[in-house]
């Protein structure tokens, strides 16, 4: 039996694992490329329309740069050449010819902010801070400018700050179709028998309170190369109206140096870290990790970044009250993965993760190699009601997860391998009221193909309620 929950855009699924011996990564790497091609092919199309766009956008920068070159005192062209460069994300560009109107006239406000701005984008908190000051200290500021600077200059100033400290909250309701995550069909194989299910334990629909938690701190070392030390928690509650016994929480904390290595490259970093957490379902302790891990950022553009990592974790299931719920016995798994961000153009970024995944047991029929890729396409664009200050977002996504088992197991049935394929297509909507709340929603479709009955199913799920982030 697999339980698995959503946390908000975070999946948390809890798999059978164990202790024998470390997995084939050449192995696992080949099946595993079966799951990326096919996201490849998803998101294919739509790169190569991107990258379309892209030269595109850079022949029309190239042809505004020449512009404003012949016409230095055509502040037209020159903001057309700015909007052009944040486009694609060429910010730096976009900082030079805005301090260069600057420099020829000092009163210019409105470009004050902007090159707040973009510093603010390139992580130049001190210089973005600076303009965004000299901008409020402007009288003929416009009122809606003054409530753009207000609602960035504390995010501004807390990236300053040795300390700092973030998060995310989210409560709401979450409709399903199949909260039970009963088998989609009526039957139920066991010891190769096929079985009818009963009424009562076929699929049934269910409506549950949740809240998702997520904090962040940092703290500046304040060396020479910026390292710095970063703490992640998230925690996760559910309370069903119909299903107690399927309520679930969940918290899962991470602590490592993040060390610059700007030999590498500007901006790369490596971390490792420990982790560890704790899951209950029920009300009762279900499941209970520690591990370590490590992770590589490397910001190949200031559009492209790749983040490969690598983790283990010691699992340790409970079954004395939860027996109806965790067969698994307790091991270890293995975890390699590689994620990518690429900022399309300044309102567009995808985000792609491939990983590899795997679960040792005593038990062959318990151990299991584990693969999947997933990508998301988050698009931000301004709020259709005057005077939000952030924008809105809205971030369709696909992912596709493949699940294969060792050996048969005799108590299902002693002559077929598990194998197990899941397909999970949905979007997410964000939608800021101000600096500190806003509402989320979200709509999300599961289907697992099994070569068992028992592991068929699918389920439609809901998700809103209100969000606060500090």
């Amino acid at each position: 039996m697999v339980i698995q929950r959503d946390v908000g855009q975070f999946e948390i699924m809890i798999m059978p694992v164990g202790r024998k011996t470390f997995f084939s990564v050449v192995g696992i790497a080949r099946r595993a490329s079966v799951a990326i091609g096919a996201l490849v092919a998803v998101v294919a199309a739509f790169t190569a329309q991107s990258q379309s766009v892209q030269a595109q956008a850079v022949s029309d920068q190239e042809r505004l740069f020449q512009q404003m070159v012949s016409q230095p005192a055509n502040h037209d062209v020159t903001f057309a050449f700015v909007r052009a460069a944040t486009q694609r994300g060429d910010y730096e560009a976009a900082i030079g010819a805005l301090e260069r109107l600057l420099f020829y006239n000092p009163n210019l406000t409105q470009v004050k902010y902007e090159l707040g701005a973009l510093y603010y984008r390139l992580g130049s908190y001190e210089m973005a801070r600076r303009y965004f000051k000299e901008a409020l200290a402007s009288p003929n500021l416009l009122p809606a400018t003054r409530q753009r600077i207000e609602a960035y200059l504390p995010d501004t100033e807390k990236q300053l700050q040795q300390s700092r400290l973030s998060g995310f909250l989210q409560t709401g309701i979450r409709s399903q179709t199949n909260a039970s995550f009963a088998p989609s069909g009526s039957l139920l194989r066991l010891g190769g028998a096929d079985l009818t299910l009963l009424p009562s334990a076929q699929r049934k629909s269910d409506i549950n309170w949740f809240g998702l938690a997520g904090v962040a701190h940092d703290y500046d070392l304040n060396n020479r190369r910026g390292d710095i030390l970063e703490t992640r928690f998230v925690g996760y509650l559910t309370a069903q109206d119909r299903f107690s016994n399927l309520n679930v929480g969940l918290f899962d904390v991470s602590f490592g140096p993040r060390l610059m290595l700007p030999e590498l490259m500007p901006g790369a970093s490596i971390k490792p870290y420990v982790v560890g957490g704790n899951t209950w379902v029920g009300g009762d302790n279900y499941l209970s990790s520690g591990g370590a891990g490590v992770s590589l950022r490397l910001p190949f553009t200031m559009q492209w970044t790749l983040q490969p990592e690598f983790e283990w974790r010691q699992n340790s299931f409970s079954l004395g009250n939860t027996a109806n719920v965790s067969t698994f016995n307790s091991g270890s798994t293995y975890t390699a993965a590689l994620s990518s961000t690429y900022q399309l153009a300044q309102p567009l970024r995808l985000d792609m993760r491939g990983l590899v995944r795997r679960g040792d047991s005593t038990f062959s029929y318990q151990s299991f190699d584990h693969w999947g890729a997933e990508a998301a396409l988050l698009y931000e664009f301004a709020p259709p009601i005057e005077g939000i200050m952030r924008n809105w977002s809205i971030a369709p996504f696909v992912k596709y997860i493949a699940t294969h088992f060792d050996t048969p197991n005799p108590f299902i049935d002693p002559f077929t391998t598990r194998a197990d394929n899941q397909w999970s297509v949905g979007g997410i909507l964000n939608m800021p009221v101000n600096t500190t709340f806003g509402i989320s929603a979200a709509v999300q479709y599961d289907k697992v193909n099994s070569n068992l009955p028992n592991y068929r199913l699918d389920n439609f799920s809901v998700i809103i309620g209100p969000t606060a982030r500090f």
